[in-house]
């Protein structure tokens, strides 16, 4: 396997982890295994630890961003 494949296979592992952690953790939000305020502090938790690091870490806590924002947004959304 040449360096390039093997870097192209890293980042799709990468990608696909963290798109089923995202779909787990949505799972534990919407079952009410964890309330959306306790997701809400997990992730900025996990957001301020990771924007400490090196850019590997800042561009993970970027990400966490982006769910904390769907958690957050789907917290203040009108239930039916």
């Amino acid at each position: 396997m040449t360096n390039d494949s093997f870097e192209m296979e890293t980042q799709s592992s990468a990608i696909a982890a963290f798109t089923l952690a995202q779909f787990a953790f949505w799972g534990l939000i919407e079952s009410g295994i964890i309330s959306t305020e306790k997701a809400s502090e997990m992730l900025e938790q996990g957001i301020a630890a990771h924007s400490k690091g090196d850019l590997a870490h800042q561009n993970a806590a970027q990400m966490l961003q982006t769910i904390l924002d769907m958690v957050q947004r789907d917290q203040r959304s009108p239930v039916n």
